[in-house]
């Protein structure tokens, strides 16, 4: 429902009923509501009034009639689109978790961040806390290098200049020795380096066609690596925090927990669910494709390094502090692309 289908009043008293059930847990009377927000300078009565109001357009709901009212997932939507529109200003109660991803990040080094950004976001948020690494796909090529391990056995190492890496051990049929692993470094670097991973991926036998190589079998098993590269490994998807989701009033019940933590367990479907998600995100309860999201909400952020983009995340009960949780994910996102740039 638009936002101007709401009065002044009604916004002010759907905020302030949001902020004190997320910090209660609890459902929220007209007075408790008064005694929280000095800035509802209204009567019980007409706090009431507007509450049933709320209720009647689907904002809020009252569980029992002797009970306060409790936000519904729509009401939290309209709290939401009000936090992600205020996202660049200010936030003052979050100032010391901003100054704790700050220290903790400059103790990273580039190749680091994505992989501590998961326990760094779910410890400052008190949720759960997620990364898709940026996609290896995107990156371009600055650098390969093969590097001797055993007779058979060499290490293919990929730098994206972005300061990416991946490492493969490759398995060689034949004998290799380490002036032909130099030597067929630098052709394929001649030829495929500054072009993107998928482009390599697309063009690499049509751009060796006519290369000379001492190994033709090194060539051969190093060009099928390559095309590869472009695949998703598990280790692109980082999860931490899981003791934040399990001490969650709304998951005392072990079956929802657990489906939940079966699908963070699934990192190939994990990926799936964070990929494209461009800006700041906010999904709420059933606007989640996955059904064991459906008790959850899922606040993401993009951010881009040399043009591939990685996703920051947290995973928690609809009762969240989106405000908060917002902010922290875009700072830890714009973050991460400033020291990974």
């Amino acid at each position: 429902m638009p936002r101007d289908q709401l009065s002044e009043r009604e916004e002010l008293i759907l905020a302030t009923l949001v902020r004190a059930h997320v910090a209660t847990g609890a459902p929220v009377g007209s007075t408790a509501l008064l005694a929280r927000d000095p800035h509802v300078d209204i009567s019980a009565a007409t706090v009431r009034k507007t509450l049933a109001s709320l209720e009647d357009k689907g904002y809020v709901r009252q569980p029992h009639t002797s009970a306060g009212r409790l936000p519904t997932n729509r009401g939290y939507r309209f709290f939401v689109a009000q936090t992600i529109e205020s996202v660049e200003q200010p936030i003052l109660d979050v100032a010391h978790q901003r100054r704790e991803i700050e220290r903790q990040l400059q103790q990273l080094s580039a190749d680091e961040i994505h992989g501590q950004l998961a326990e760094i976001i779910g410890d400052v948020t008190m949720q759960l806390g997620l990364v898709l690494a940026p996609n290896f796909e995107q990156g371009q090529l600055a650098r390969l290098e093969l590097v001797h391990l055993t007779d058979r056995r060499l290490l293919l190492v990929v730098n994206l200049s972005a300061g990416l890496v991946r490492s493969l051990v490759i398995e060689v049929g034949t004998s290799v020795e380490r002036r032909d692993l130099e030597g067929v470094a630098a052709r394929l670097n001649e030829r495929l380096g500054g072009l993107t991973i998928s482009e390599v991926q697309n063009t690499v036998r049509e751009r060796i066609g006519d290369m000379a190589c001492g190994s033709p079998e090194l060539l051969r098993v190093v060009v099928d690596e390559i095309e590869a590269l472009g695949q998703r490994p598990a280790d692109d998807v980082h999860v931490a925090g899981t003791h934040n989701i399990c001490v969650q009033p709304e998951f005392r019940d072990a079956l929802d927990v657990a489906s939940v933590l079966e699908l963070v367990e699934h990192k190939d479907v994990l990926a799936q669910v964070l990929t494209g998600r461009q800006g700041v995100v906010v999904t709420i309860g059933d606007e989640n494709d996955r059904r064991e999201l459906r008790l959850c909400s899922l606040v993401t952020a993009s951010y881009d390094i040399a043009g591939s983009q990685g996703v920051i995340g947290v995973v928690g009960p609809t009762r969240m502090p989106y405000d908060r949780v917002v902010a922290l994910v875009d700072y830890a996102a714009s973050r991460a692309a400033q020291l990974g740039a």
